[in-house]
């Protein structure tokens, strides 16, 4: 089941993949800033795809998705990862999350649960927001707590902001993945390792950026804050921080979680902006532990079928 498949949504066409069995729960892992599907952790979608259809998805604008503009010469007038004017971003994070329901209409899932890193975290939220009766689940990790200005450190930024604009060659762009790896991993994938290297090499080869990545951090940055829309949903999350990540600090997730009435928060001990062997385990034992949704019905993903 493992390979890419398109779907036209609304004008958009948006490559996915999906693992696991059909009549499964489903699970939508939404990616991160620039993002594609060949970077999440395979023990991640692997131990999921034993109770859940697992769909990870290019978000619009990275991967093998629909670019939605050209690539830039300059940065826009007004751009700041604290907060960008809205009239300058082709889009907004609400449009990426309806991206996903899309995307779940188009395959026929009613309900389902999301994951999201960073600024898929960010679009899951939005999503509880936007389709609280589809949401079951909600995890968020290394994301804000309901708004799109970052708490990046001055080197983050400027590890972020050498995507903006086009590489002079792939070599180039693989040693800015490299680089940048090391740094948000806090050192768990250091910049020669192999593992490193093979990851930016599949990167750059999958795909050209276009332009898509500053258009996505225009949707970040231009995006209203919703805190005060999430605090009172009642859909069972958890979110999972870091406490050395470089990127977002926890406070705003640690605050919008305890205002949540089904929410539940861990830090981290030395985690950067990744998703570690620790993330996995974390996820895949609150994934998988009864509980109930929203709407009170008790929910529990099934036995994996052995035979």
């Amino acid at each position: 089941m493992t390979y890419d498949r398109f779907a036209d949504l609304n004008g958009v066409r948006i490559c996915y993949r999906q693992d696991g069995q059909l009549d499964a729960p489903a699970i939508f892992l939404i990616a991160g800033l620039g993002m594609q599907v060949i970077e999440w952790p395979e023990d991640l979608i692997a131990g999921l795809a034993e109770r859940f259809r697992v769909i990870r998805m290019d978000n619009r604008d990275s991967g093998l998705s629909d670019r939605l503009g050209g690539t830039f010469t300059a940065v826009p007038d007004g751009f700041s990862w604290d907060g960008s004017p809205c009239e300058i971003a082709p889009y907004d994070l609400g449009d990426m999350a309806g991206d996903v329901v899309a995307l779940a209409d188009h395959l026929g899932i009613a309900t389902f649960d999301c994951l999201g890193f960073s600024m898929g975290g960010m679009i899951a939220q939005r999503i509880a927001i936007r389709a609280p009766e589809r949401l079951r689940l909600l995890v968020s990790l290394s994301s804000t707590g309901g708004s799109g200005a970052l708490s990046a450190t001055p080197q983050s930024r400027q590890m972020m902001e050498r995507f903006f604009l086009p590489f002079d060659t792939s070599v180039d762009a693989e040693n800015a993945i490299r680089e940048s790896n090391a740094h948000f991993s806090s050192g768990l994938m250091t910049r020669d390792s192999a593992a490193n290297g093979d990851l930016a090499r599949a990167l750059v080869a999958r795909a050209v950026d276009g332009g898509g990545y500053l258009r996505q951090a225009l949707a970040i940055t231009g995006t209203p804050d919703w805190e005060t829309d999430l605090s009172g949903a009642a859909v069972p999350a958890l979110f999972v921080h870091g406490d050395n990540d470089p990127c977002i600090t926890p406070d705003a997730a640690r605050r919008l979680a305890a205002r949540m009435p089904n929410a539940t928060f861990r830090a981290l001990p030395d985690l950067g902006h990744w998703v570690d062997d620790r993330v996995v385990e974390m996820c895949l034992n609150w994934l998988t532990k009864p509980k109930k949704t929203p709407q009170g019905a008790p929910y529990a993903t099934p036995e994996p079928d052995l035979n």
